[in-house]
């Protein structure tokens, strides 16, 4: 394991009690099925385990990544941007895996920022276990139980960055780049809002391809708000998960969304797709409508989210 005590040492300078203890909600993960909790901050965070990159990529838009002692999951490519931030980084795991509870102690943290299924029962437990050993947690609002935090959306991964700029005290230096984020996002909205219900295209995603089989997201999902923010209209099911490829025959979209991760290629997805004796019947994949999102600017949410939300809008306008 590396040594994370120089880095420690080095800044323990900057730490400072608060004028007062910053005070926020935030959820529990799947282990306590998404609750939502308070916490009271009496300093800045000094040794920070930012778990994915989605994550990293937050942290380091606020500019605070030199209280980032260690990351991990952390297996997509690099948001091109942050290569020289991310090459700066201690990787605590490498691949998909989570961390150890007790690679995880064994650092010292005093905050954990992460996803939902990281506070979950076969990884790192509740986030009550970690705050009862004084180690503060941040779940993503965008990756908790949807029961409780209801629709993912977009903008909620900016309600994080705010939450966390006040954790860090970093509110002034990221007003100007938030405010920025939030403008980019009501631009969509009236975009959205501006575009013809006849100009709209029927979206289904699928993330993954079995045979005669799909993997496709929910209507809950952050996929949905993104469609919608594009000036979409998704039809991604209420419950999502494994279905007959003849249910989405039966939805025939104008337009699929494919989710490209590290372990299922693109390429080879949307390849399979037009071999498909079944699906290469499907409208969008007949007129080749098919756009692609990266898993990383899909999940938890980033500025690779606004950018892909941008990205989309422009094929639609483009192509619909």
């Amino acid at each position: 394991m590396a040594d994370f005590g120089c880095s420690y040492q080095s800044r323990q300078a900057d730490t400072s009690l608060a004028e007062a203890p910053v005070v926020i909600k935030n959820f529990d993960g799947y282990a306590g099925n998404g609750r939502l909790m308070q916490q009271s901050f009496n300093k800045v965070p000094q040794r920070v385990l930012a778990v994915s990159e989605s994550v990293v990529d937050d942290l380091i838009f606020l500019g605070v990544q030199d209280r980032i002692v260690a990351i991990s999951a952390c297996y997509s490519k690099n948001y091109a941007p942050y290569e020289e931030e991310y090459a700066k980084l201690t990787r605590l795991t490498e691949g998909t895996g989570y961390p150890s509870k007790e690679a995880v102690l064994g650092m010292q943290p005093d905050l954990i920022v992460s996803w939902g299924s990281l506070f979950g029962d076969s990884a790192l437990g509740s986030v009550e276990y970690w705050q009862q050993k004084g180690i503060h947690t941040y779940v993503m609002t965008n990756t908790v139980p949807v029961k409780a935090s209801g629709r993912r959306r977009v903008e909620y991964f900016v309600n994080d960055l705010q939450q966390l700029a006040k954790i860090f005290r970093v509110e002034e230096k990221a007003k100007d780049k938030i405010v920025g984020l939030k403008k980019r996002i009501q631009v969509l909205q009236l975009q959205s809002k501006a575009t013809p219900k006849a100009n709209k295209p029927k979206v289904v995603t699928l993330q993954y391809l079995y045979g005669n089989e799909y993997f496709g997201r929910t209507a809950s999902d952050l996929t949905a708000d993104m469609i919608a923010l594009a000036g979409g209209i998704s039809l991604d099911d209420k419950l999502g998960g494994r279905k007959s490829v003849e249910y989405l025959v039966k939805l025939d979209p104008d337009m699929l969304i494919v989710i490209d991760t590290e372990t299922t290629p693109v390429a080879d997805k949307i390849k399979a797709l037009h071999a498909h004796k079944v699906l290469s019947r499907l409208k969008a994949v007949r007129n080749n409508k098919i756009f692609v999102v990266q898993h990383r600017a899909f999940y938890c949410g980033s500025l690779r989210t606004v950018e892909a939300v941008e990205a989309m809008q422009k094929y639609i306008e483009d192509n619909f």
